[in-house]
């Protein structure tokens, strides 16, 4: 009854969403737009996407090991397999599967890995909530003197003042543990008490693992390299959707992408299969309310735009699966990794 349910919510909500996202549109208008569009910029625009898979794995390994850091194909594969996932299924699979796909072709345990996941995610948190607080600072009486434009902006700044909150209290957690690990380890030690048994060793050793990974912002090369990775993912992250635009002859500003980018993350949170309605609908609103696109060029951007940001990792993700014949049930237990295996791992 439980995955009834769930996948009824999941169809709902997916039917919904893009109920929301065609209301009004002439679907064969919207065609002929996505047929006008450049061929060659959306190529620049998937390749700019590729690129950020290999900003991510260049990075990972050095979160994972700076001075030993794992084969660049495995960790490559896990990465890009992880995220296909993510992007097919209504889960956010790639923070289990990523690690699951590693341990198994390294000698890396799959609760260290995990632990560095979480410190990926802080990066990736830290540098879009930096970006959108810079647009919504730059552009904070831009929208005045329109005032649908600026009922939506208002939510806008809102997201930003929140920003600047969340930003604050993960640095202040961050502090702590970096400057207080033995107080929050007996803390996190304690909750441990309250999950079954056999949860408990993974539990203290994926902690243990997540703070030891502070530890490389003393290797002050290493850092940096992670910094200019994150940078670079999200370079690409944003830039792909202007390449979109300029493929359909939209003429924006380059920082637009970094509202879309934002905006949009916010709809993949929603459980649909590849964010598909809630991506789209969150696209649209921000094109039509700030940049004034009509309803058929909206659908259009929303949609090319969506491609442009799945297609690479979806056909990298299954040449590689192909590649290395992995079969499904290998992939359902990547995202649901088997404890039995890890604890032969332990021992």
């Amino acid at each position: 009854m439980r995955r009834i349910l769930q996948i009824t919510i999941v169809v709902v909500l997916t039917v919904v969403f893009v109920a929301l996202f065609l209301w009004n549109a002439n679907l064969r208008d919207v065609w002929q737009i996505m047929k006008s569009a450049n061929p060659l910029w959306l190529a620049v625009g998937m390749f700019v996407n590729w690129m950020a898979l290999a900003f991510r794995t260049l990075r990972w390994r050095i979160v994972l090991n700076p001075d030993d850091p794992p084969p660049f194909y495995a960790t490559y594969f896990a990465n890009t397999v992880g995220y296909m996932l993510s992007t097919i299924l209504p889960i956010r699979a790639a923070d289990v599967a990523r690690p699951a796909l590693l341990a198994r072709r390294t000698s890396l345990r799959f609760s260290g890995a995990l632990g560095t996941v979480l410190i990926e995610r802080l990066l990736d948190l830290f540098m879009i909530l930096t970006l959108f607080i810079y647009f919504a600072v730059v552009h904070w009486n831009d929208w005045s003197h329109d005032p649908i434009a600026a009922k939506w902006f208002f939510i806008v700044k809102g997201g930003a003042i929140a920003s600047v909150a969340a930003m604050a209290a993960l640095s202040f957690l961050i502090f702590g543990i970096y400057f207080f690990r033995a107080r929050i380890r007996r803390l996190h030690e304690y909750l441990g008490r309250f999950i079954p048994k056999r949860f408990r060793e993974p539990w203290m050793f994926f902690f243990d693992t997540f703070t030891e990974s502070f530890g490389i912002v003393k290797h002050h090369r290493a850092f940096a390299k992670i910094l200019l990775c994150t940078i670079g993912v999200w370079a690409c992250l944003t830039s792909q959707f202007w390449f979109t635009a300029i493929a359909l002859g939209q003429t924006l500003p380059f920082d637009a992408s970094i509202l879309v980018t934002g905006v949009t993350t916010v709809g993949l949170a929603i459980p649909t299969p590849g964010g598909i309605g809630g991506f789209h609908k969150a696209c649209q609103l921000v094109l039509t309310n700030f940049y004034h696109f009509d309803i058929d060029t909206s659908v259009a951007t929303a949609i090319l735009f969506h491609i442009v940001g799945t297609l690479p990792v979806i056909v990298t993700g299954l040449i590689l699966v192909a590649l290395e014949g992995l079969r499904w049930r290998d992939v359902k237990s990547a995202v649901e990794p088997d404890q039995k295996a890890e604890s032969r791992k332990q021992k």
